[in-house]
């Protein structure tokens, strides 16, 4: 599963990733052809990268991927499987040049072999390609956080991990800048750009590698919480709050003050993704409604008691609000 990446690396870091793989690969072909030619003229070699006994170390790809390993977040998936059958192509490639500069033969069951994991290597390099050269797409152009179909994989992702360990929990939290309106008809939306702007880099600066932020839309934001408890969660969030309301912008020599309102509640096996957008999204009004810049809770395991299997209206999830 790539889609755990969408949870983890930002826009700029897809596309360097993009970038990594597409130049990794090119050199990696050059080498392919270097042993191909090698092997029909029935040339020895002796570059490391063909017989060294840790081989699949000394060419460009072999050199990306410990580099890209110094990061826990790629030590998994479809990255370890891309490792292994780097790591086996180069064993495979040293066993045809051993035999080759031994006496000039290539075995044909071993060609074969190479041959196979050749194709399961850049089949994998192939699948990894196109997930990031898509997905960097999936960023929002002036905040550069993910958009709202972006964060849509991540919540999925989540709830699907959920299913799966039944003892894993996950937070959701909607943010709203406040008195955004009033900003735009004042100063123009230049100044409601650098808002935007200002406030999605506060975000994201304050929230853990695995947290995901995104633009949900307008001045909405959305985050998510990974085995984050909800009393934690508010923690998080009133310090984000805090910072965001300690930032300022200039414009015209005038300072702009920021800040913004916070809904937050549980993603619950119980109910589905709309359900639990639709707590947090109450939360949300409620803090608008009770003074702005401040952080509601609602907790989903007392509203599904409340509500025993029936819907969760917004009169009935308001009445679990409250003010962190």
């Amino acid at each position: 599963m790539l889609e755990h990446l969408l949870e983890s690396i930002d826009q700029h870091e897809f596309e360097t990733l993009a970038e990594d793989v597409k130049r990794s690969l090119s050199e990696h072909r050059k080498w392919m052809n270097k042993l191909y030619e090698a092997l029909v003229l029935r040339q020895p070699l002796d570059d490391l990268d063909f017989i060294a006994e840790d081989a699949h170390k000394h060419c460009k790809f072999g050199c990306w991927i410990d580099h890209l390993f110094q990061d826990p977040i790629f030590q998994q998936g479809s990255f370890l499987k891309l490792a292994e059958h780097h790591q086996l192509l180069h064993a495979q490639a040293k066993a045809l040049v051993d035999q080759l500069n031994l006496d000039g033969s290539v075995d044909k069951t071993l060609f074969k072999g190479f041959q196979s994991s050749q194709k399961e290597f850049f089949d994998t390099v192939i699948q990894v390609l196109e997930f990031t050269a898509t997905n960097k797409h999936q960023f929002d152009a002036l905040t550069k956080l993910m958009n709202r179909r972006s964060v849509d994989t991540v919540l999925a992702h989540e709830m699907h991990r959920m299913q799966r360990a039944e003892d894993s929990h996950s937070c959701i939290v909607l943010a709203d800048i406040d008195k955004f309106k009033r900003v735009n008809d004042t100063y123009g939306h230049d100044v409601g750009d650098l808002i935007l702007q200002n406030t999605a880099s506060v975000f994201h600066q304050a929230i853990r590698r695995h947290d995901t932020v995104a633009r949900f839309g307008g001045e909405e934001f959305l985050f998510v919480f990974p085995d984050m408890t909800l009393e934690d969660t508010c923690l998080v969030i009133e310090r984000v709050r805090q910072e965001l309301q300690e930032t300022h912008i200039t414009h015209q020599g005038e300072s702009l003050g920021i800040t913004a309102s916070f809904g937050v509640t549980q993603l619950c096996l119980q109910c589905d993704i709309k359900t639990s957008i639709k707590r947090a999204d109450t939360a949300l009004y409620y803090a608008k409604e009770n003074g702005r810049n401040c952080t509601v809770k609602v907790n989903a395991e007392e509203v599904a008691k409340a509500v025993r299997g029936g819907e969760q209206n917004t009169k009935l999830i308001q009445q679990f609000c409250q003010k962190v």
